[in-house]
């Protein structure tokens, strides 16, 4: 019932009629009033199949062909719809195409949109499929149909879609309108939760009043099966104001894993804004912290999903207890800084250094898989959580890149997704709004390889790097949406690099790491004129001069913690920078 968090805009000009509830395409409405959009086309023809639960003589039928993941078409009403008794809207739906096939059923108007989602659950025959709109405002007056969302059609059987019988029924009852601070001591009602996907919240008592919470009365929601965004969410009485409480703040019980994602969502006219943040305890009460910084728009809806990316079972570890949800005065994200080129993430760049749109979530973060070419401390992981195809995040530089001499870039990526996942680059110009993306395809799933986007020609005027790894594939959190990168270089597609890029290339041999006192350097190809040992802040703790190709450098009277060993060669060359653990 949930989308992955999709919005976007429809402009359109049509010489359609308006249309009332029921729709049924045996007489009032023709292909004309139909405005498609983005690959899809709809018509109104014959039922190729009067048989089952529809014996119409005449249906409609969607082929989605190329274009966009949300290619559709829509029809104009007459009047808005209303909501406050009949709020379930039902359509009889055929398809070849796979049992779980997405319906997506979103209603516009100049105020905004929303959208439900319902799935297929037969193939080769007529069924009725719902989508419950309980709490929606009657501000809106256009239907939007779109089948298969997320995939891109090919025009073949499994991309056809007939419909019929489109109609508003009574279903759940409008939720009450809730006020910040929500705390369940009193006034909400189960019943006040929209439930979606396969996630049931209600109000119950407290069955943990340990810790920081003591209430005797608490949300839960329990994730049965479903989507991997199942959840609930609760209407606002009113529009959440960012202006000077940008920090949404609750407290949360589950036994589920340390890590687990918890995503809070806002929707409104202005469309839908998410934020994810990971449990940190298990078994115990916790506050997580969203900050909303920046944010602008209209919102008056929250949504809670708990362990995005996953389906639930019913068990404790797809239960989840909340409470206490409200606004605070917090500090503000940190300023993004620019980055320089060659980026390894061991120190310069940080993960408030990344903005992240449509999704992605880029962080900073030990490496979880220190193997093969990539032994480094720390990387960045890029995860697709939600949002768009394009989900992206973006670094800016000090400096445009030249690729006069040096016309690619290099990176390291690790992901288990399957061989052939698209990694798109994209690089842009802050000032002109100059861009250009190429693509590569991952040909190792499991382990760490090289990858090389070729710029030659292009001129020098970008100075934004924009990941959107994955791109196209599903944005569910999982570990075949989530990519972990470093050793941004620039080169050429020879692999021939700078001098200063070099000196990842060459062999240097360090020993033992972690060091209690004493770490030796071995050159593998001529001799080490001298190393300089920095401290994470990028101060110059030690240097040792020689003109040998063994050099043994004594580090017993440094603080436990972190260091980058820069290693010379003749005439002053930079030759490795290497990350040195020291533990006392």
């Amino acid at each position: 019932m949930k989308s992955i968090l999709f919005t976007f805009s429809l402009f359109a000009f049509s010489l359609s009629y308006s249309q009332s509830f029921p729709i049924s395409f045996d007489s009032a409405v023709t292909t004309s009033d139909f405005i498609d959009f983005d690959g899809g086309t709809a018509i109104v023809r014959v039922n190729p199949s009067k048989t089952g639960i529809n014996l119409s003589d005449s249906v409609a039928r969607m082929v989605r062909d190329s274009g966009q993941i949300w290619a559709g078409s829509k029809l104009v009403l007459s009047a808005n719809l209303d909501f406050s008794v009949n709020t379930k809207i039902t359509m009889k739906v055929y398809t070849t195409a796979p049992i779980g096939t997405v319906v997506k059923f979103k209603l516009e108007s100049s105020a905004g949109s929303v959208e439900v989602n319902a799935l297929t659950t037969v193939s080769g025959s007529w069924e009725t499929l719902e989508w419950i709109f309980a709490g929606t405002p009657n501000i809106f007056n256009e239907v939007v149909f779109m089948f298969d969302f997320g995939n891109l059609g090919n025009g073949m059987a499994s991309s056809t879609f007939f419909f019929d019988d489109i109609q508003q029924v009574v279903g759940p009852p409008a939720p009450s309108l809730l006020s910040l601070p929500v705390n369940f001591e009193s006034g909400i009602v189960s019943s006040d939760f929209l439930d979606f996907s396969g996630a049931v919240g209600s109000v119950i008592l407290n069955p943990h009043m340990t810790g920081i919470n003591t209430s005797s009365k608490v949300g839960e929601i329990v994730r049965y099966g479903g989507d991997i965004w199942a959840g609930s969410k609760i209407i606002l009485d009113t529009n959440i104001d960012f202006t000077t409480k940008w920090h949404m703040s609750m407290k949360v019980y589950t036994t589920a894993p340390v890590g687990t994602r918890v995503k809070l969502e806002l929707e409104g006219n202005s469309g839908i804004i998410t934020l994810d943040a990971l449990t940190t305890v298990s078994g115990a009460w916790e506050t997580i912290d969203w900050n909303f910084h920046m944010q602008t728009g209209t919102y008056n809806r929250a949504a809670f999903l708990f362990d995005f990316g996953t389906v639930g079972n019913g068990t404790t570890s797809s239960t989840f207890l909340f409470d206490d949800l409200q606004q605070l005065i917090g500090p503000p994200l940190p300023t993004p800084l620019q980055a320089d080129l060659p980026i390894n993430f061991e120190s310069s760049v940080v993960s408030s250094d990344f903005t992240n749109f449509f999704g992605a979530y880029t962080t900073v973060f030990p490496n979880p898989q220190m193997i093969g070419i990539n032994t480094s401390v720390t990387v960045a992981k890029f995860v697709r959580s939600g949002g768009q195809s394009w989900a992206q995040s973006k670094l800016v530089l000090t400096d445009s890149i030249n690729f006069a001499a040096l016309s690619a870039i290099t990176m390291k990526v690790y992901t288990d997704a399957p061989v052939g996942t698209l990694l798109k680059l994209k690089l842009e110009s802050t000032g002109s709004g100059a861009a250009n993306e190429k693509d590569v395809s991952t040909t190792v799933s499991g382990g760490w390889a090289t990858y090389t986007w070729d710029f030659a020609g292009d001129p020098p005027v970008y100075n934004t790097l924009t990941f959107m790894l994955g791109y196209g594939i599903p944005n569910d959190a999982s570990l075949n949406a989530t990519f972990l990168i470093d050793d941004i270089l620039q080169t050429n597609p020879s692999g021939s690099l700078s001098i200063e890029q070099k000196l990842v290339e060459e062999t240097i041999f360090f020993y033992p790491n972690p060091s209690i006192d004493k770490v030796t350097f071995y050159s593998l190809n001529g001799t080490i004129e001298s190393i300089i040992l920095f401290d994470m802040t990028s101060k110059q703790v030690s240097k040792i001069s020689t003109n040998n190709n063994k050099v043994i450098m004594d580090v017993s009277d440094l603080p436990s913690g972190i260091y980058t060993a820069r290693v010379f060669k003749s005439e002053g060359r930079v030759v490795s920078n290497v990350k040195i653990i020291v533990e006392h």
